[in-house]
């Protein structure tokens, strides 16, 4: 059938390699052609080259014109998931390098998908009334909400692998003696935050119940006017409590969108925690858990709040002019 379209061989080859992905040995016996023809046209193709085309002297790829460059441009839109540069290159006829550089000055590069969340057109008009609302008058809401959130971290990764060191020494690492797991809980606002709580096994109903409880006057220390509003995420302990805290704890809470942890300002803190717990480099649970509340203690103090919470204004702004979109 091949010879009756006038299918030649090396075309035959670069379906069976490239699209089949048949290995030298079954294309050799397909085509009828010796292992050797075979392995010099695989080595070719791997190198970006077109194996149909004659060799001119000094090897020189076919000049790049404009009908070339929409060629390219064309099929990465037609398949902009499979068309990677090896294969582009090979059936445009071009070197690798020679496609590359199109693609360069094209500002396109061939990498991983995004992976991060995307919303619904309802999820994001969410985000929008939620920012709206945090911003309005004069941001009042926003200067006088505890955002809260719990954070898990284990002794076995709280150490870091590299030091800055001289090539002449080797610092030798802490090792931890044993591993446990902590749980910490916390929330802070632009007036500062509550002390942090410990406790391990996780989130549970009555332990959420009793942070609450001997957190609250906390709060209302740096609220003494006793307005001041409470914000959480959508864990299942956290949503079970909703109606205890509204009516026996006379908390006012705020909803945040499901799925929106970056509109959670904790979050970040979070992280800078568990960086200064590494660089501490703690080797067992009581040096852990000294290094979490001081650095907590360090990190919610009350002008680093302010900082803090004057960032989240501007990242709320963000959110509404693009839109709703996850923010970084």
């Amino acid at each position: 059938m091949c010879e009756k379209y006038g299918i030649d061989d090396k075309t035959r080859f670069l379906v069976l390699y490239l699209d089949a992905h048949m290995d030298v040995s079954e294309i050799s016996k397909i085509i009828n052609r010796c292992l050797n023809t075979i392995y010099r046209w695989v080595s070719t193709t791997k190198k970006g080259e077109d194996i149909r085309l004659p060799k001119t002297r000094g090897g020189h790829n076919k000049l790049i014109n404009e009908e070339t460059e929409t060629k390219i441009m064309q099929m990465i839109h037609e398949n902009p998931e499979g068309t990677s540069l090896r294969k582009l290159a090979a059936r445009i006829g071009l070197s690798k390098s020679t496609v590359g550089n199109v693609l360069s000055k094209m500002g396109l590069k061939y990498k991983g998908f995004d992976k991060g969340i995307i919303y619904t057109e309802e999820e994001r008009m969410i985000r929008i009334d939620f920012c709206n609302r945090m911003l309005s008058d004069e941001g009042k809401l926003l200067y006088r909400t505890f955002f809260s959130d719990e954070m898990g971290i284990e002794l076995f990764k709280a150490h870091k692998n590299k030091a800055w060191q001289f090539p002449t020494e080797k610092i030798k690492k802490k090792s931890a003696v044993e591993n446990v797991k902590l749980d910490c809980w916390g929330a802070i606002s632009a007036r500062g935050a509550t002390t942090l709580d410990i406790y391990k096994k996780g989130m549970k109903g009555d332990l959420y119940r009793r942070i609450i409880e001997s957190h609250k006057e906390e709060m209302e220390r740096l609220y003494a006017d006793g307005e001041f509003f409470f914000i959480q995420d959508n864990h299942p302990t956290h949503r079970m409590n909703e109606e205890w805290m509204i009516k026996e704890q006379k908390i006012e809470l705020i909803k945040l969108p499901t799925r929106s942890s970056d509109l959670n300002i904790i979050e970040n803190l979070w992280l800078a925690m568990k960086e200064r717990v590494k660089s501490d480099a703690p080797t067992n649970e009581k040096e852990m858990r000294e290094s979490l509340v001081k650095n907590w203690e360090i990190l919610t103090k009350p002008d680093r709040m302010q900082r803090f919470f004057e960032g989240l204004h501007r990242k709320y702004m963000e959110c509404i002019a693009k839109e709703g979109v996850r923010l970084k």
